[in-house]
């Protein structure tokens, strides 16, 4: 009787590993399924193509996500680095009108200390 039911559960793992294997893949490798891969961005009407069923080649893919790349580029400013003064001098102003706005404020509320160290135990 023990030589049986070693056989018998010998093919019921065996039918249950082909089951398994057959029903999941192999993981990496399987069909369908590629590595290595990096993904891109594609256009709207790349897409429909796709869905639609037609063949689109890594070529027109290409063509297409660079037409795409190339609109959305700003053109270059060279007084785009004096914005950033202007801002900074701004910002100078407020924080001194932020100070006589909130005069009223208890000086724990507008200049909260530092969290101290928790206490040796």
């Amino acid at each position: 009787i023990p030589t049986v039911l070693i056989v018998s559960a010998y093919y019921a793992r065996k039918w249950y590993n082909a089951r398994q294997l057959r029903v999941h893949g192999i993981g990496k490798g399987a069909p369908g399924f590629q590595t290595n891969v990096r993904k891109v961005r594609i256009t709207p009407e790349i897409a429909a193509r796709l869905q639609r069923g037609e063949n689109v080649s890594p070529q027109e893919i290409a063509r297409a996500t660079a037409e795409a790349d190339e609109g959305k580029q700003e053109p270059y400013n060279p007084l785009a680095g004096r914005g950033i003064v202007e801002e900074v001098q701004l910002g100078e102003k407020q924080k001194e009108s932020a100070g006589q706005v909130n005069e009223w404020l208890p000086e724990s509320i507008t200049n909260p200390k530092k969290r101290s160290k928790g206490k040796k135990r």
